[in-house]
């Protein structure tokens, strides 16, 4: 059995390594890079999914309002903004509005005679460049005498 001679180290390997240590550094700042965008971008769309989400239910509650006022208005209750209102003093629904269409038809039905009522409501809100609506409607009807 022969043995193998261990080579003494030499200049020569080292000069073919001189360049392995910058293209692995260099590939670690690209993944690293990549992470960050990566992590900055999904921040970025999770902080905007938050606006519209809360906007959309600011939105919700302002056209709610105008429903509630229209109705209050119609049968009796009294509301002071029951076609249009823009909510800039309310805490909560700054740069809010909504805006209420009613409409009625008169329906009979034998010897009674009904008045068929839908309100239709849209609210919205607006923070910056981002502008969210929401609809909400409802029919009520009323027996008259």
């Amino acid at each position: 059995m022969y043995r193998k001679k261990h080579q003494p180290f030499s200049l020569a390997s080292l000069s073919n390594q001189k360049g392995s240590m910058l293209v692995i550094a260099l590939f670690v700042i690209i993944v690293l890079a990549l992470l960050g965008l990566t992590i900055t971008r999904l921040l970025s769309s999770s902080s905007d999914s938050i606006i519209h989400e809360v906007l959309g239910q600011r939105a919700l509650n302002a056209a709610r309002a105008g429903i509630e006022c229209a109705v209050a208005q119609e049968f009796g209750g009294g509301c002071n903004h029951p076609v249009s209102k823009e909510f800039n003093a309310v805490a909560g629904l700054e740069n809010c509005n909504y805006s209420v269409t009613p409409t009625s038809k008169s329906i009979e039905d034998g010897a009674k005679t009904f008045t068929f009522w839908t309100f239709s409501s849209t609210g919205q809100c607006s923070a910056g460049k981002i502008n969210v609506t929401r609809f909400v409607y409802i029919d009520a009807m009323l027996e008259s005498e």
